[in-house]
This record gives structure tokens, C-alpha cells and sequence, in this order.
């Protein structure tokens, strides 16, 4: 695959610009069954891990009759309930970043620095893991399935947007995508990490993050081709998540 057809589909996803990230962002509309239900749910992770049992829960606290589920499989074309839960998760997570965000005592507005910003969101993001990250690795599990792949990548990548949009970049032609698929590689690889750390209050993922984060900025500037440095990223992401489907 040439650079050159690489920048042609990225192009076709979405035209670059800073400015066309939303300031606030609805990602999860608490109005719909599908979601009261699936935020409820997500209530059962810690004990039941990202599995159908968590959505069973839900319907019987709700009083919901089982033929609701009728409705999940309608919004998600038939693919798993477990799916589905991760899926929602990974929304209800970049929901509650989007509040960090504009929360007015939130420790992002002091800092200046992009990068250093990009490192705090990040940080911030992987904090929400702890809660279930005794269970998060079946959650990845699910994302890493190739017929479910489409649904991992887009969530990942409208990660990767937020955190570059409220890290402030300003960046225009094809550094805008680039960052994007940088940090979306530091946010998977440092997740993958996290599960696996051991150190207490997960100092080590927050050192990896940080590592990982200054590379971005050194390599970019090391660069002169900004597509080649774009393309670096974007093989080295898909082959961390080839990497761990063959390890099942």
C-alpha cells in the first residue's frame, strides 16, 4: 500500500481542521431505551466482566421485559451483546473526558504545553479503566475480533481526535491526521500496558504514556515528510493489534 493511497482514505473519512470538533460533545444520549439500558449495565461490569450476564442484570433492575433486547440487536446489526458493551463503555469514557474537559477545575487548564495536555488526557482517559481493569482485557478482546474491527477503529479514532483537539493542536494538511493517529497508537499501546502493570497507582503506565507522548513530538519534528511519519504510526498500530489477536 502506497503513502499516497494512505492519505487518499484518510481523506475520505474526514476533511482536516481543527475547528470542526464540537466544543461540547453529546457522545452518549441518555434519552434512548438502548442506552439507559447499556449505561446500566455497565454498572455490572466489575462482577460480571464485559459479558451478556451484565445486560441481564440490567433488565431485571429495570423491569424490563427480555423482549427489549430486541432493540440492541436492531442498533448493532446483530453483533454481540458483549460488543455492545464495550462499545458503549468506550462512549461513556470519551463522555466523561469530554466533562473533565469543561469542567472549570480541571487541572488541564493549567497546563500550556501541548503534549504535556495530550499526556494529562490520556492519563485521564486510562484512569477510568481502574475501576474494571481486572475485567478490561476481555472488553479488549472483543474490539480485537476482525469482524468487529470497524467499531474498535472509529471508536479509537474519535479518541485520538478529542485528545488532540483539547491538547490544542493546531495543526492544518495532513499534520492533522497524522497527530490523530499518533495518539490514538499511544492510547491502545498504553492501554495494553496498563493491564499488564503491576506498579502501584499504575506509575509505569503513566511513564509509558509520557515516553510515548515526547516521541510524537520528537518524530515529528525529525520528520520532513509528514505523510511517511503519519504512515510509521499507522503500521506500527495495526501491527500491536495484529500482535494481540494472535496471542488470543
Amino acid at each position: 500500500m502506497s503513502n499516497r493511497f494512505w492519505s487518499r482514505g484518510l481523506q475520505s473519512v474526514r476533511r482536516y481542521h481543527a475547528y470542526d470538533h464540537p466544543a461540547s460533545n453529546l457522545i452518549v444520549d441518555p434519552t434512548k431505551l438502548e442506552n439507559k439500558l447499556l449505561t446500566k449495565s455497565l454498572e455490572y461490569i466489575p462482577q460480571f466482566g464485559f459479558s451478556d450476564q451484565c445486560i441481564s442484570e440490567a433488565i431485571k433492575q429495570m423491569q424490563y421485559p427480555d423482549s427489549i433486547r430486541s432493540i440492541l440487536t436492531a442498533s448493532f446489526s446483530g453483533h454481540s451483546t458483549e460488543l455492545q458493551l464495550m462499545v458503549h463503555w468506550l462512549k461513556t469514557q470519551r463522555q466523561a473526558l469530554d466533562s473533565e474537559v469543561n469542567s472549570p477545575d480541571s487541572q488541564l487548564h493549567s497546563i500550556t504545553d501541548e503534549y504535556e495536555r495530550a499526556s494529562f488526557l490520556i492519563n485521564k482517559r486510562l484512569s477510568y479503566n481502574i475501576p474494571i481493569i481486572d475485567k478490561l482485557s476481555g472488553g479488549i478482546s472483543q474490539l480485537l475480533v476482525p469482524y468487529n474491527m470497524s467499531f474498535s477503529l472509529e471508536e479509537l479514532y474519535n479518541l485520538g481526535d478529542d485528545i488532540a483537539f483539547h491538547a490544542g493542536d493546531a495543526s492544518i494538511d495532513f499534520a492533522w491526521y497524522a497527530k490523530r493517529l499518533s495518539l490514538s497508537m499511544v492510547y491502545v499501546s498504553s492501554e495494553l500496558y496498563m493491564v499488564q502493570d503491576k506498579s502501584a497507582d499504575f506509575v509505569n503506565t503513566k511513564k509509558f504514556v509520557e515516553d510515548k507522548v515526547k516521541n510524537i513530538d520528537h518524530l515529528g519534528e525529525a520528520y520532513e515528510n509528514i505523510e511517511q511519519w503519519a504512515f510509521f504510526n499507522a503500521i506500527s498500530a495495526f501491527n500491536l493489534v495484529k500482535s494481540q489477536v494472535s496471542r488470543g
